[in-house]
């Protein structure tokens, strides 16, 4: 896979930006990454059930289930977190 850091929709990272921040409390690179990572394995497990359910089902993809997993509890947590304060 080619490693292009060429943004086609620089509008699109700036709302990505904003999601993530009004999603978590804050927009750190870091979240932003994760909040990537949330949104499209939600969108594939809403539109195509059966293949996350086969690539899940994979044991050389435990590690990364897992990780995925990790990841949305911890913007759980964050949104949670943010909602608290508000």
């Amino acid at each position: 896979m080619e490693n292009n850091k060429e943004v086609l929709v620089p509008e699109l990272d700036d709302l990505l930006y904003k999601f993530t921040e009004l999603l978590t409390g804050e927009a750190t690179p870091e979240r932003v990454e994760m909040v990537k990572v949330w949104c499209l394995y939600t969108h594939m497990s809403k539109a195509m059930p059966p293949l996350i359910q086969h690539w899940a089902s994979e044991p050389d993809h435990q590690d990364a289930r897992n990780q995925i997993r990790e990841i949305i509890e911890q913007i759980k947590q964050w949104n949670q977190t943010k909602n608290q304060k508000h």
